[in-house]
């Protein structure tokens, strides 16, 4: 599903965003908004093509729609996000306006932007979230009950 697909949805089902007004295109999807949609539909969803001014600065923007960026999140039914990727951005110039857009020092990033002058790959990433994974795969009613190390008021060590 498209980011503004989703958004569509949201609309349509009377979800609200954070501030409980309706979504709108560039807002963010807050994780409540998201496990709605989740639990309501009841699937897996690859939530697709968001837009650039609320994804890290180094996502590769669709060729197609220079408005949205190639990235991924991966929406589970009762846990919500386990999963986030992106392509990466080749293009030295394309990143170092993308540095001024955020307002980014570049020279401390000195070793990434080297990269894309000196010549990368065309490649993507991930972030991986293992215990959402779990929390769904084990069908827990919350994520805190797969923290391998939780982070809790009063626990001091593991």
């Amino acid at each position: 599903m498209k980011y503004a697909d989703a958004i569509t949805w949201l609309v349509e089902h009377e979800i609200p965003n954070e501030d409980g007004s309706p979504h709108h295109f560039s807002d963010g999807i807050a994780e409540a908004a998201e496990r709605k949609m989740t639990d309501i539909l009841n699937v897996p969803i690859f939530l697709t093509h968001f837009p650039v001014e609320i994804k890290v600065f180094y996502m590769r923007k669709d060729e197609s729609d220079r408005r949205v960026t190639e990235s991924v999140d991966v929406l589970m039914p009762g846990v919500g996000e386990i999963l986030g990727g992106s392509m990466r951005m080749e293009d030295y110039n394309e990143l170092m306006e993308a540095y001024k857009r955020e307002g980014i020092r570049s020279e401390p990033y000195y070793w990434y932007t080297d990269q894309r002058r000196y010549g990368t790959s065309v490649h993507g990433g991930y972030a991986f979230g293992l215990e959402r994974f779990l929390d769904w795969l084990c069908g827990r009613h919350t994520v805190r009950e797969c923290y391998l190390y939780p982070r809790v008021t009063g626990r001091c060590r593991p």
